[in-house]
This record gives structure tokens, C-alpha cells and sequence, in this order.
């Protein structure tokens, strides 16, 4: 494992990739591809985090890719850890013998860090007592008695928050060319947990987004590519720091968009005073739902 001095060096050149939905024989082919180019990295250390927590379903046909990655980056003295919390995709590993090959991680910081999502389980023997205290109905682990024919509750299970809306504005269509063409307001810094909204928010007649280009002053280590929407995706970042600060959105055969990104703890006075500053007016355009 890194030590704690090169960490941030180190997570810069981890390659992370995302995928959502179901994966088989045929929907896999993104995922094996961007796991390919990842293992087609430079020489050197190679760590890999694969995402499948927004994975619905898996099949074995993952496999095979996933394995000749595990090998590779092990001969490279790095790893492959993979997030999911699909009983899907554990059963898929504990049913081939691979679940101590690819253990669960809860997120990609976790799966960086080497925190699987065991490590929060009590040790066995407590886990032990407090199934028996469940099953016997004695001891402080002890099932509350509830009576036959009730064992569910009669409370309605609330429904799970709605994701948080995205802060996009676009301006008007302009058939003269504009340096600012939107902004996005996202609440954090963290690209891979805000892109992928992003992504799904945008208009189609921007087309297919396949590179990303942020100021690296103020993100969290951005990957060399990740997947979303079943898409691979390149992710760049400049040195420095540039005012005001954008992304940039590439998509071939209808070129680049830029977006003012107004930083995460801005108050709205502020983030109207900052789109004003680039020639962005409310009132013109639309916020995207």
C-alpha cells in the first residue's frame, strides 16, 4: 500500500471506471473495452477501481475481463478493487470462488484506502451471539416477540429521498459563437460523484460527451477516464488554476462547450453576481430540469 506521502500522487494515476445498469453479454462490451485501455497504461504501478454500485444485474460474462485485469495490475504491483452493493453481483463472486479476490467496497474512497465493506461487521463471535440471542428469542440480542401473523410492521416504509435537482443553466442558442455557454453549480468538488448528473443532464443536440477538461486547482483527483452512460469518458485537468473557473465538454461532430462551475459553498447572490461576470442573464435562458 502507498504510504500516506504519496497517496494524493499515487490517486492521480488511478484509474477508476463506472458503469450503470445490466451487464451481459452484450451491454457488457463498454466495460471490457475501458478496462482494456485502462490496463494499456503506461509502465508502472497500475490500481484500478471498477464501480458497479449502480449496477442492477451481472452475469458471468464480466468475469473474464475482470480476472485478466486483476492479473495484470498484480504483475504491475498495484491492484484491482471493485464497489458494489448488488446481492446480484455477491452472489456472482461467491458463486464462481472469486468473493476473496474481489471483496466489496462501499465507494471509491473506501476501495483507495482498502476499507471493505466488512470491515464494519462485528468480530464473528459476536455476530454469532447475536444471531442465536435472535433465533432463541433470549439474551439482549434477543427478536422482539411480536405476535403470530405480524411480523411486519404496519407502518408504510417511507420512500427513498429524491435525488438532489441539478444546477444547470444554459444560455440561449446563439448562432454567434459565445465563450460561456452554461453554468453548473455542483455541491461538491468531488468530479466523480458530480459528473455523471451532469452528463445525464445535458441537452442531446450537445452530443455524446466523450472528454472533460476541469481547473485541477480546486477537484478531487480526477481519473484518466471513467465510464457513464456506457460511454467512456477521458477526464483532463489543467495545472493551474483559471479565473473564472470552467469545464470544458467535448463531443465529436459538435464540438466544445464551456460552463462556468460556480464552487459548491457559493450563496445564490454570489452565483448570480458570477454568471453576470461572464455575460450569463437568468432571464434569457433556462435552468435544466
Amino acid at each position: 500500500m502507498p504510504t500516506l506521502n504519496d497517496t494524493s500522487a499515487l490517486f492521480e494515476e488511478c484509474r477508476i471506471v463506472r458503469t450503470y445498469g445490466e451487464l451481459d453479454t452484450q451491454s457488457a462490451a463498454p466495460l471490457v473495452r475501458a478496462l482494456t485501455e485502462a490496463r494499456a497504461a503506461p509502465p508502472g504501478r497500475l490500481f484500478l477501481i471498477v464501480d458497479l454500485s449502480e449496477v442492477t444485474f451481472s452475469d458471468s460474462s464480466v468475469l473474464s475481463a475482470l480476472c485478466e485485469a486483476w492479473s495484470d495490475c498484480r504483475a504491475r504491483r498495484g491492484w484491482v478493487r471493485i464497489v458494489y452493493d448488488s446481492h446480484t453481483t455477491d452472489l456472482l463472486f461467491r458463486h464462481t470462488g472469486l468473493l476473496g479476490r474481489f471483496p466489496a467496497y462501499a465507494n471509491a474512497q473506501d476501495a483507495w484506502e482498502g476499507r471493505t465493506a466488512d470491515a464494519a461487521l462485528p468480530p464473528p463471535r459476536e455476530r454469532i451471539a447475536r444471531r442465536r440471542g435472535a433465533l432463541s428469542g433470549q439474551g439482549p440480542h434477543a427478536a422482539p416477540n411480536h405476535p403470530t401473523g405480524h411480523l411486519m410492521s404496519d407502518q408504510l416504509r417511507r420512500p427513498p429521498p429524491a435525488p438532489p435537482l441539478l444546477r444547470l443553466y444554459l444560455a440561449p442558442e446563439n448562432t454567434v459563437p459565445r465563450c460561456i455557454d452554461g453554468a453548473w453549480w455542483p455541491r461538491t468538488f468531488d468530479l466523480l460523484a458530480e459528473l455523471p448528473s451532469l452528463l445525464y443532464g445535458l441537452p442531446r443536440a450537445w452530443g455524446q460527451i466523450v472528454s472533460v477538461l476541469v481547473n485541477g486547482a480546486g477537484w478531487a483527483g480526477a481519473p484518466g477516464r471513467m465510464l457513464v452512460c456506457n460511454q467512456v469518458v477521458r477526464l483532463r485537468r489543467t495545472a493551474t488554476a483559471r479565473t473564472p473557473s470552467t469545464i470544458v465538454l467535448m463531443a465529436p461532430a459538435h464540438g466544445r462547450r464551456d460552463l462556468l462551475v460556480v464552487p459548491p459553498e457559493t450563496t445564490e447572490q454570489a452565483a448570480d453576481s458570477l454568471m453576470s461576470a461572464v455575460g450569463l442573464t437568468p432571464e434569457q435562458g433556462h435552468f435544466a430540469s
